[in-house]
């Protein structure tokens, strides 16, 4: 059993001329530090994560935000496969400097890895259920399926002097998407004396469909869009006890022509956890 202390920033972006003078609009959530409560044994994992302590910037400026986040993860005839829900209740923006509390995020993604050396673990790498002796290297194959996007429940998305009455996107009130494809990536692990290091790196494309929503209608439209992958994490790992300090990034876009929405998804955290004996 484990748990673990960090925080995540869930930012996103909306691109666009809409205006001489403005083009981006970067909204921003407020964050607290995050607790996560897990258990892991041999092929099963769960964990649950709350914030613990009020949001850290200051309310005027980046509003009050709520988070929540939900992940399972298990392995079966050597393929990995995790899943996991994420949601940012309450957004800001910069420039124009306005809260949106009404505004939020969600992301739903399941994954399914299969890795080519098969003494790659990710009970290994992740040092919840086990750690490293050697240093491996191998690449990977991702199967990914992910639903995200945004919403503002009382409004536009965009603040209303920016919106464009002949260009309906600039008056979406909600932009969201389906995707699903393969990231092929390289892995790579290593321990020596109790001290382990690992992570990925991996970019592919997904199949989308991808919606707007306006107050008189919505549209579809089918795509193409990258998908990136970056996880580093290293500490310490001994038969009993460990601790690893990890970083996790996942990006998210959109595209309508020249209309660009991106979000990126970003949580450093400070694992700790003791490692139970099985009974003989």
């Amino acid at each position: 059993m484990y748990a673990d202390l960090g925080y995540n920033v869930n930012p996103f972006r909306i691109d666009y001329p809409f205006s001489a003078q403005q083009s981006s609009l970067a909204y921003k959530n407020n964050f607290s530090p995050f607790l996560g409560l897990g258990f892991a044994y041999k092929w099963f994992h769960l964990r649950v994560g709350f914030p613990v302590i009020g949001n850290l910037r200051p309310a005027d400026k980046f509003g009050k935000t709520t988070q929540y986040n939900f992940s399972y993860d298990i392995t079966h005839k050597g393929v990995w496969y995790d899943f996991e829900f994420k949601s940012t209740f309450a957004y800001a923006l910069k420039q124009p400097q306005q809260t949106l509390p009404d505004t939020y995020s969600f992301n739903i993604m399941a994954n399914a890895w299969y890795f080519k050396n098969v003494d790659f673990q990710m009970n290994g790498l992740l040092g919840k259920r086990a750690h490293y002796n050697q240093q491996i290297f191998t690449w990977y194959l991702k199967g990914t399926l992910n639903y995200f996007g945004s919403e503002n429940r009382s409004g536009g998305l965009i603040p209303a002097p920016l919106q464009i009455p002949q260009q309906d996107l600039t008056n979406a009130t909600k932009l969201q998407a389906f995707d699903f494809g393969a990231a092929p990536g390289l892995a790579y692990v290593n321990r020596k004396n109790n001290w382990q290091i690992g992570g990925w790196a991996g970019v592919g494309p997904v199949v989308q469909f991808k919606e707007y929503e306006t107050p008189e209608y919505s549209k579809i439209r089918l795509g193409l869009a990258p998908r990136f992958d970056l996880r580093l994490m290293g500490g310490y790992s001994s038969d009993e006890k460990f601790f690893f300090i990890v970083t996790d990034f996942d990006n998210k876009s959109i595209r309508f022509d020249d209309f660009k929405y991106r979000q990126n998804y970003f949580a450093l955290k400070f694992v700790a956890g003791y490692r139970f004996k099985e009974a003989d």
